[in-house]
């Protein structure tokens, strides 16, 4: 769900996306939201191993798909600032298609906003939950294997030696097994 530019339909071209009115006009009645925007971020972020897009990396997505400059990086930081500018049609329509929701996801108050934010906070929870399950098994980890090297520490070389051979022989018998 999460996966923006390389999703779009191949068929769309940079006319169908624009979508601003002739005369211009900013989604002032919309009152747009910045949160969402922080939002769409954070969740893509968590079906990226974590690792947000930059504004500059959505804008020449953007931009690319366009196949004109649509937006700046500048403009997408704006914008995701609680009470900043209020975009065209034409930039939620791309912000839209990049994070691939619904135009009415950034119009505050609409049930499509509701089940976007909804679906995004489930994502970023179950993220959150597999990163704690992910913390707790390296910290694990992490106590047994200092655990062993205080056991090796108090071996004479000899039993380290052996210590070392069994740890190789138990080594090739998983491999076998996998």
């Amino acid at each position: 769900m999460w996966s923006p530019a390389a999703a779009w339909p191949a068929d769309w071209s940079a006319e169908e996306m624009r979508m601003t009115p002739p005369d211009g006009t900013a989604v002032d009645e919309w009152s747009f939201s910045a949160r969402m925007l922080n939002l769409l971020f954070e969740a893509a972020a968590a079906a990226r191993n974590g690792v947000e897009y930059t504004n500059s990396e959505v804008a020449a997505a953007i931009n690319q798909r366009a196949g004109r400059r649509v937006i700046s990086d500048e403009t997408i930081r704006k914008l995701r600032t609680p009470g900043g500018p209020q975009p065209s049609f034409d930039r939620v329509a791309h912000l839209a298609a990049f994070f691939q929701v619904p135009l009415d996801a950034f119009k505050d108050g609409t049930h499509t906003h509701e089940a976007v934010a909804a679906e995004a906070v489930k994502l970023l929870e179950a993220r959150r939950k597999h990163t704690e399950k992910v913390d707790r098994e390296v910290a694990k980890e992490a106590d047994d294997i200092r655990m062993l090297a205080r056991s090796a520490r108090r071996l004479d070389s000899r039993g380290l030696k052996l210590a070392m051979e069994f740890i190789s022989s138990l080594q090739k018998m998983q491999k076998r097994q996998d």
